[in-house]
């Protein structure tokens, strides 16, 4: 650890552990680097066959890429003690806690924040083959990225929760208590209306927590407020990127992945076994506990699936290709103009000029108040096109109370394509500059 990353800054320490800002000196990136305690600060660290479990467990996470995920960079134990710790990707942004200083999220903020975190918890619980709360829920380390990050609302893997014997830490409860947080609902009533209907979602999960699934709480909170169903988890899997596992600790075998991944889903699920009988004085079993016992037919079972993803994968770009030919024949049959339901192909015409029609539904400014947004639908989705008003220079024939008539009406934007990373999906806008930009059609 001491070798490959410098310390830069000590960003919060307490009785977990601490988490320092430093330099990963062999790729020139900063990561949050954390050391944390598994059983607490005078608990100790990790013992070899542990630290072995921990290694290959970190493997797996390591290869795993999603928008709300702040990804594994490396890993491993402290060679001294055994403390282990963990380096994840740094993203520049502002704490959760200090946002909600200025008040509570809106109820389309606070579903998507929710909809990202239970979307990374279903991812890593396929991973650590079995289902739970697997991301950090306090409101000091989610993360909202600057704009220049690129990057929405971002979550930390627990290790805590992965490592230790903790169920409860595991539970929905802390969805529930981040939710009550987050709105400001915290020890009061709310009504099944309150939020757009976040309210009778999160009404049902104080009932429902102990014995509901994470995909039907992803389908609640998306029938909720009216979305579109969710993706199932083996679409999720399957769009997170799987990349080489790291070196963590001792010199990791190059063993295909979907070997390693096999031999990784047995190990981990030993790490509890390990950690709550093997950790007191008591010698070690020999052999490292039979992990090669039935490792045949699960690297089959893993072969398998892989094989079936891959199949789903190439499935899923055919159906988007032909669904994009077919929202190009559309837009050249309407004489070269873009409707809001072609989002995917205007992304492709990125710094060039276009033109949206649409009915104007709403104009409001973003957060910083810096830019004047148009929009032309109702839904959530935060890749639906828009139009985009830079305040400053603005003339005032493009501010918003001039624009408010239009409110209803069927328009057409022309201007330039910027594509903007929002909560990590491609949203299109066109930039307007003048008012002839905007014109009323039939």
């Amino acid at each position: 650890m001491i070798r490959r990353f410098e310390i830069e800054d000590l960003i919060v320490q307490d009785l977990s552990g601490v988490v320092f800002r430093a330099l990963d000196t062999e790729t020139g990136r900063i990561v949050a680097l954390r050391r944390f305690f598994p059983f607490g600060a005078d608990g100790g660290g990790l013992h070899p066959d542990e630290q072995t479990a921990y290694n290959i467990a970190l493997g797996r996470l390591a290869g795993l890429s999603h928008p709300a995920l702040r990804s594994v960079v490396s890993g491993g134990c402290d060679p001294v003690d055994g403390i282990p710790y963990i380096a994840t990707e740094w993203i520049e942004g502002t704490v959760l806690d200090i946002v909600l200083e200025h008040g509570p999220l809106t109820a389309c903020e606070t579903v998507e924040l929710l909809t990202q975190g239970l979307e990374v918890c279903e991812l890593l619980s396929h991973v650590l083959a079995e289902e739970a709360v697997w991301v950090e829920t306090d409101l000091q380390t989610i993360v909202l990225g600057s704009e220049k990050s690129g990057r929405g609302f971002t979550f930390w893997i627990s290790p805590l929760k992965w490592l230790g014997g903790n169920e409860q830490a595991r539970g929905l409860e802390s969805i529930i208590a981040l939710t009550e947080d987050i709105m400001n609902w915290k020890g009061r009533v709310v009504n099944d209306q309150a939020g757009r209907g976040l309210g009778g979602w999160l009404n049902w999960l104080r009932g429902a927590a102990a014995t509901t699934s994470l995909r039907e709480v992803r389908e609640n909170l998306a029938a909720a407020e009216g979305a579109d169903p969710p993706p199932p988890a083996r679409q999720i899997v399957n769009a997170a990127k799987l990349a080489p596992p790291v070196r963590s600790g001792p010199a990791t075998a190059k063993t295909p992945w979907f070997l390693a991944l096999g031999l990784g889903l047995v190990v981990i699920g030993l790490i509890g076994w390990l950690l709550t009988s093997q950790h007191a004085n008591s010698p070690k079993p020999p052999g490292g506990g039979g992990l090669d016992s039935g490792k045949t037919s699960e690297q089959t079972r893993v072969e398998e699936r892989a094989a079936t993803l891959s199949a789903q994968a190439a499935g899923a770009r055919q159906a988007d290709e032909a669904e994009l030919a077919a929202q190009q024949a559309l837009f050249e049959s309407q004489g070269g103009v873009f409707t809001t339901d072609q989002a995917a192909l205007l992304v492709r015409h990125k710094n060039r000029i276009a033109s949206l029609k649409g009915t104007l539904l709403e104009i409001r400014p973003s957060t910083s108040g810096k830019t004047l947004y148009l929009f032309f639908t109702e839904k959530t989705d935060r890749d639906a096109p828009r139009g985009a008003i830079v305040v400053k220079n603005a003339p005032t024939s493009l501010s918003k109370d001039a624009l408010a008539p239009l409110i209803g009406k069927k328009v057409r934007l022309t201007g330039k394509v910027v594509v903007r990373k929002d909560f990590g999906r491609e949203r299109p806008e066109i930039e307007i500059t003048n008012r002839a930009a905007i014109q009323l059609v039939d």
